[in-house]
């Protein structure tokens, strides 16, 4: 029987436990990441994979148990917006232009949710994670934007 615990670096923490919430909300956005995916073209769904990579290893990191350089992904996810982010946006975003930009906006949200909350766990450790959040949903929105054009 299920009594509410689970371990977490080998001690036993309850599941109410932000960090779960958390963790939650990280699986929720890779799951939404795998359904723009599934509709993407190959060089976009390459590029979905490794971010989808990149959050199995941040879970290990917002779970305790890895290591991750998260200033090397941010810089990398900056790189990527310049390329993408040559227009201005003059409009708010309608998603549903078509099933991977909806679903790129879709993980959006979530990366922002999942970013509120990381913040909510108020843990100075993490902020380095927040700022990766950040950059990540803004790669997304530019990601979609790019998906309604085509």
């Amino acid at each position: 029987m299920d009594k509410s615990f689970t371990l977490l670096k080998k001690k036993k923490c309850l599941k109410s436990s932000l960090v779960f919430d958390a963790l939650g909300d990280l699986d929720e956005l890779n799951a939404a990441l795998g359904l723009a995916r599934a509709f993407a073209k190959k060089n976009l769904n390459q590029q979905i994979l490794e971010i989808q990579n990149d959050l199995i290893e941040i879970g290990g990191f917002l779970a305790g148990m890895k290591k991750v350089n998260l200033e090397k992904k941010t810089l990398f996810l900056q790189e990527k917006i310049k390329k993408i982010a040559k227009s201005s946006v003059r409009t708010f975003s309608r998603p549903g232009e078509n099933k991977v930009s909806a679903f790129l906006h879709l993980a959006r949200a979530f990366c922002r949710r999942l970013e509120r909350r990381v913040i909510s766990l108020k843990k100075p450790s993490l902020k380095s994670l927040v700022v990766f959040l950040d950059f990540l949903s803004n790669f997304l929105f530019w990601l979609a934007r790019r998906e309604e054009k085509i």
